[in-house]
């Protein structure tokens, strides 16, 4: 990775300050949706159109990023997280509210998933999940201090004060990447797009983040509301956690992925997650909320980033923007399936019943996680 050492810590840096940006409010939006009016079918959809964008875009984006280049979707995505963040300081209706989180999906869609097939593009094969691993930190990082910092400063100086903040973060995020060099290895095939959105040898991967992810779109649209009606403080404190976990396991595990293969990294990591979301459900303090938050994140850590190169594995370079864009889809999925659908599930079972059965999926997706029968090690 020495000759695009320079490219991978840039994109690190502008990453890591495009997730900040997100992280920064993450939080922050359902709270902001109760203060306009909002109901807890209000607060799933924040998160469930946001994600429900960005699953939407993420197959194009994957096209895009082998078609076109990695460097202007990477470029792109940062400038609309700035955009929809000023956007936030001047509506004052939860319809409003909805359609400004509709554009700010659209970032996500677009920025993250150019930006992993960069680091695909810049690391050797047995080296790539440790790339991943490490890339997946400036993720983490954002988690660490944005969620909390984010309802620190929406209690103490208001929601504009926020909202600019993180707008003022994407702009930096958008100067970084504007020194990227394209690191597409070639031109554009005139059939890049006959060979349709999705890639077939990234749905099982793909299925696997799917079992994942809808835990996590639970937990950072309910998890405010679920802190607040019991008592547990700042919920801001278990995604804290949770990074600071996933910063400790994250590297160990892409060169544990590398050395032992990605599903040895994976399984495992999967039944720590469904662990953490049981803890949760018995969390009655913030020290409940601090156990959690740690079991959670270190799944969850280890996960993500032996998925992502387990992902980059499976195709050759030319088709990688698409096979990212497919292991994307079924992130944003997963997100918005936990939003929207636990959204109205949690009215009927409540909500220490919905992180149990959180758990049990996320377990029933270690086991589809051992199952591969087309790869040994993959």
């Amino acid at each position: 990775m020495r000759a695009g050492g320079r490219v991978f810590l840039v994109l690190c840096a502008s990453s890591l300050l495009f997730y900040l940006s997100f992280q920064l409010l993450l939080a922050v939006v359902p709270l902001h949706t109760v203060r306009l009016g909002g109901r807890a079918v209000h607060v799933g959809l924040v998160t469930g159109l946001f994600a429900g964008t960005a699953m939407l875009l993420r197959p194009v984006a994957g096209v895009l990023t082998d078609a076109l280049g990695r460097r202007p979707l990477i470029l792109a995505g940062a400038a609309i997280f700035g955009l929809a963040s000023l956007g936030y300081t001047a509506v004052g209706s939860v319809a409003a509210l909805l359609a400004l989180r509709v554009f700010h999906g659209a970032g996500m869609g677009l920025g993250p998933t150019a930006a992993t097939v960069v680091v695909a593009d810049v690391s050797p094969p047995e080296r790539r999940g440790e790339a991943m691993g490490v890339y997946s930190l400036t993720i983490t990082t954002g988690s660490a201090i944005g969620p909390w910092l984010g309802v620190e400063l929406y209690r103490r100086l208001g929601p504009e004060a926020t909202f600019l903040a993180s707008a003022a973060i994407a702009a930096c995020a958008v100067a970084l990447a504007w020194a990227l060099p394209e690191t597409r290895p070639a031109p554009r095939r005139a059939g890049a797009w006959r060979a349709g959105l999705f890639s077939r040898a990234a749905l099982y991967p793909a299925a696997l983040v799917l079992g994942l992810y809808l835990g996590f779109g639970a937990l950072v649209s309910f998890l405010p509301l679920y802190a607040e009606r019991h008592g547990l403080g700042n919920p801001g404190l278990l995604f804290t956690v949770f990074a600071l976990a996933g910063l400790a396991v994250r590297w160990l595990a892409g060169r544990l992925a590398d050395r032992l293969g990605r599903r040895a990294v994976v399984a495992p990591a999967l039944v720590l997650a469904g662990l953490g979301l049981a803890v949760l459900a018995q969390a009655r303090s913030a020290g409940g909320l601090v156990v959690a938050g740690a079991i959670y994140g270190l799944g969850f850590g280890a996960a993500q980033p032996a998925l992502m190169a387990m992902t980059a594995d499976r195709v050759p370079p030319e088709e990688r923007g698409r096979a990212m864009g497919t292991l994307y889809t079924a992130w944003e999925l997963g997100i918005m399936t936990g939003a929207v659908g636990l959204g109205l599930l949690v009215g009927l079972v409540g909500f220490e019943r919905m992180w149990w059965l959180l758990a049990l999926l996320a377990w029933l997706t270690a086991l589809g996680a051992t199952r591969d029968l087309r790869r040994r090690r993959g």
